[in-house]
């Protein structure tokens, strides 16, 4: 192998071929890489009196005057690209290499020397059998025979038998469907039981009318004034029981010694007079509601009392009463009075506002009969 073998080994294929038109090499196209690096070699080498004073072989050249370095057959083998294929393949490569005739060398000087060509001649056999013996190694590299991995064996799921599947989600939402509706009915069916639903209409029936109204409006003032005028007197002190956790507290009664006095009768008597009673009696007499039932039908049912008449007369009332301080001809004091305008939600202002929630439930309600 001479030294400038390395160049072109390091060369494209493209430029090798290139080379190889200019020198004039046979053959060349039917060459691999390697095959064409040993005969580019040997033909450069051979005819170097002609090609020397071409630039483009000057790299070449200068290596190849370079003395050869040597090197173990694996680093020559690593020099020289060889392509991976079978060891028959490379061996009959190699024979054939051997059997290769050699370009004819194109003369143009005869006045070199013929121990200078001998010389040459020598060099060129010497790489070709260095190429030759980086052959042979590396078909032995290829034919080492690599010692196997033992396969582990990997080891088989267990297989679960008798495994119950899930249902499908039709079946998982027909049960749940199932369930809300049996729950759903036991629902219904506790709450029907309770009386709740029934008790519920009974009230609603029984406050869907204008008495109702004004039955509540005259509970509220009243409570208002039981409260003022009928106080709580204090009775005991129940003490606190460390058991339970509950604090002492005063208990207070109402007083009903109160009903003795006249301090009890005189507002309760006065807020009873103008508020029930006369009115009462004014809607009584002057039943408006009576007389257009009785023209309208043969066989009328009576209405004792005309709500309509009954707030009007109680606003006329409250109003002369609580708000000029009418006394009925001295009859009850100022004092009377103005205490039991205190103790009226409102004072007179509330009483005309509860005549006038009357006074619109009258109207509609009547609309309603129509």
């Amino acid at each position: 192998m001479s030294a400038a073998l390395p160049y072109l080994n390091k060369l494209r294929k493209s430029d090798l071929v290139d080379f190889a038109e200019i020198t004039g090499l046979n053959g060349y196209k039917d060459y691999n890489k390697p095959d064409l690096i040993i005969a580019l070699d040997s033909h450069l080498a051979t005819n170097r009196s002609t090609f020397a004073d071409n630039n483009r072989f000057a790299d070449y050249y200068k290596r190849l005057a370079q003395p050869a370095r040597f090197a173990t057959p694996a680093k020559r083998a690593m020099r020289v690209e060889v392509p991976s294929s079978s060891p028959a393949e490379v061996l009959m490569r190699s024979s054939r290499r051997q059997r290769a005739v050699q370009p004819e060398p194109v003369v143009k000087k005869e006045k070199e020397s013929e121990s200078e060509q001998e010389h040459e001649e020598t060099k060129s056999e010497q790489s070709v059998a260095a190429t030759d013996d980086s052959e042979a190694a590396t078909v032995q590299g290829i034919t080492a025979v690599q010692p196997e991995t033992p396969k582990v064996p990997t080891p088989k799921a267990p297989i679960m038998n008798n495994v119950e599947l899930p249902p499908s989600p039709a079946v998982v939402t027909d049960v749940i469907d199932r369930q809300t509706a049996a729950w759903s009915k036991s629902i219904n069916e506790t709450w029907t039981s309770s009386g709740v639903v029934e008790g519920s209409n009974a009230l609603r029936s029984l406050l869907s009318s204008a008495k109702a109204i004004e039955t509540l409006v005259l509970l509220l003032e009243g409570s208002g004034i039981i409260r003022q005028i009928w106080p709580l007197r204090y009775l005991t002190t129940v003490p606190a029981i460390e058991a339970i956790h509950t604090p002492e507290f005063v208990l207070n009664v109402p007083d009903f010694f109160i009903l003795l006095d006249g301090a009890f009768w005189a507002p309760f008597s006065l807020w009873l007079l103008t508020n029930v009673f006369l009115p009462l009696g004014t809607a009584y007499f002057f039943n408006l509601k009576a007389t257009s039932t009785a023209t309208r039908n043969s066989n009328p049912q009576r209405t004792n009392f005309d709500p309509l008449s009954f707030n009007i007369a109680r606003a006329l009332i409250a109003y002369l009463v609580y708000a000029k301080h009418f006394s009925f001809w001295d009859l009850y004091s100022g004092f009377t009075i103005d205490k039991v305008n205190a103790s009226v939600p409102g004072e007179w202002t509330g009483m005309l506002t509860g005549t006038a929630i009357g006074l619109v439930g009258t109207l509609y309600e009547a609309i309603l009969q129509k």
